[in-house]
């Protein structure tokens, strides 16, 4: 049996990761930040259901009225659909890419907001991992923080899977660097 191969660079990250650099890999934001957005649009067409089936045949509206009321529900169910799926896209867009020689974010904050950096493992400093709750232990995921050196921002990845083992990749990752690059 042969081992996983390791996972292919994402498309949109390419440009900030070198041709030789090898991917270790690729975390996504863990499903449980999302789970708000699936209540929040459940309760939406639940109440949309309850106002169809009980509220509007009480009205006895007028066969113009009613076709109106129709044609605005399902024009409003559509826009729901619209925004949850853009919302959820936006969530499943940011992801962290692990490689042997730098680690890559991309935080999408927006349809058309993202935010791309990159840091050398040569600047990773430490790594800490903060799981704040009993949801986040029990689901296990966490905030990953990439602490760097110098004047650069930290890098930090929300709603991490496995917070811990990507935490320990980072830092086997980092000492391997430099074990093959020594500081001069």
């Amino acid at each position: 049996m042969q081992p996983n191969p390791p996972p292919a660079a994402p498309e949109d990250a390419t440009d900030l990761i070198e041709s030789n650099d090898r991917v270790i890999a690729i975390v996504h934001k863990h499903w449980i930040g999302i789970v708000g957005m699936y209540v929040l649009a459940a309760a939406a067409a639940a109440t949309m259901a309850t106002l169809g089936v009980f509220v509007i045949p009480d009205l006895k509206l007028s066969s113009d009225a009613l076709r109106l009321s129709t044609a605005v529900a399902v024009f409003a169910v559509v826009l729901l659909a619209i925004i949850f799926y853009i919302i959820v896209y936006v969530y499943e867009q940011s992801k962290l890419t692990l490689t042997d020689k730098s680690i890559v974010q991309m935080v999408q904050r927006g349809l058309f907001n993202r935010k791309t950096s990159r840091l050398s493992m040569s600047n990773v400093e430490d790594v800490n991992v903060e799981q704040r709750g009993i949801i986040a232990h029990l689901f296990n995921y966490g905030t990953l923080t990439v602490q760097t050196a110098g004047e650069e921002d930290n890098f930090v990845f929300s709603n991490c899977p496995n917070a811990n083992i990507y935490a320990e990749q980072i830092l086997d990752a980092r000492q391997a660097y430099a074990r093959h690059h020594p500081v001069e």
